[in-house]
């Protein structure tokens, strides 16, 4: 594993135009299975986004620890993501822990319960600490923070309603502002609900790190709502952070198409102005799921836009068009994966002159 002295000189070796590309790869537990597709990724990307989900956590570790081995084998990078543990990361995954502490749930500020952990629970940032140690020790290089966020609906945030209004949140509150949580999003809720998520992620990639790992984290490609920018700007420089990034989709939900070159440009720069002062690396997600037949040339003109913005990171979701999973099939994945090969042996191709 590389230390974290080495952190920044391999990033500074990645330029403009010359990223490294990688894939997420989630659903197969086989070994032999694994072996024929990294095999394949191998060829045109430098590393794999393994998810780790719960159940994976609970009933494959073994499997994932060789798949993680085989995976390092052919020199691909292994990248670990908490794939939708505890309600709180990104992925579509059922969380154990939140039915076995019922107790640790956020709770919104007109008293409802939503299946989400709670940030401020010690039990599950200890959680959270367990799954690190696990991965480290199964051989992951980089741990991938995916979309982490405090419970969110778009209709409450609105009408004022947020989260997490517990008893602990509310304690931590009072000591910090002299008053209880208000019922309604105010300044004060804002502020609090924006360090509570600095102070999480930070104490976790702090453990990350320690244990020798580096941090990479994505949020949402959104603008438009100024909380969200202030949540962006604040993540970005997180003191123990290595690389961030985000997914500008641009057909995310499909019915709201974009340009695929000035969507996924904008957002890369966005991403560059970000890390550069902090001399970090920025990552773009390529949407390589959910695209209708006849689209998968998008996916070369995205690509290119994030490499020509000078991200030292792009990235697609996921290996084979989305091919295992419901709520992500491309109408023709295989059409979908050529498109995301041809492209990232384009960019590899460049980054050898």
């Amino acid at each position: 594993m590389e230390k974290p002295s080495m952190i920044s000189a391999r990033t500074e070796k990645i330029g403009p135009a010359h990223p490294q590309m990688g894939a997420a790869y989630f659903g197969n537990r086989f070994l032999n299975h694994t072996n024929k597709d990294m095999a394949i990724l191998a060829e045109c990307c430098d590393y794999v986004v393994h998810t780790m989900s719960e159940a994976d956590l609970y009933y494959h570790k073994a499997a994932l620890a060789s798949i993680f081995s085989a995976t390092r084998r052919l020199g691909l990078e292994v990248w670990a993501d908490p794939w939708g543990l505890g309600g709180v990361f990104g992925g579509e995954a059922l969380s154990k822990f939140l039915l076995d502490h019922p107790e640790d749930w956020q709770v919104l500020s007109n008293g409802r319960r939503v299946p989400a952990a709670c940030l401020n629970s010690s039990r599950f940032r200890n959680f959270m600490k367990e799954w690190v140690l696990t991965v480290a020790e199964m051989g992951a290089q980089v741990i991938f923070w995916d979309e982490p966020h405090v419970y969110f609906h778009w209709d409450l945030e609105w009408e004022g309603i947020y989260s997490c209004n517990c008893s602990a949140c509310d304690a931590l509150f009072r000591r910090k502002y002299g008053r209880a949580l208000p019922s309604r999003l105010d300044d004060e809720a804002r502020d609090f609900r924006r360090a509570l998520l600095h102070d999480f992620l930070e104490e976790l990639m702090g453990f990350s790190r320690k244990k020798g790992l580096r941090n990479a984290l994505c949020l949402y490609a959104f603008e438009g709502y100024k909380e969200y920018e202030r949540i962006w700007n604040d993540l970005a420089s997180l003191p123990s952070l290595d690389i961030f990034g985000c997914d500008p989709y641009w057909r995310w939900p499909p019915r709201q198409q974009r340009n695929p070159a000035a969507h996924v440009s904008h957002f890369a720069e966005r991403v560059m102005d970000a890390v550069r002062p902090a001399g970090k690396g920025g990552q773009v997600w390529i949407q390589a799921m959910r695209l209708p037949k006849g689209a998968e040339w998008e996916i070369e003109k995205a690509c290119l836009a994030a490499s020509e913005a000078g991200v030292t990171h792009i990235a697609a979701w996921s290996y084979d068009g989305g091919a295992l999973l419901d709520t992500v099939l491309a109408e023709n994945p295989g059409e979908v994966w050529g498109a995301v090969q041809r492209a990232f042996l384009d960019l590899r191709a460049k980054r050898g002159k």
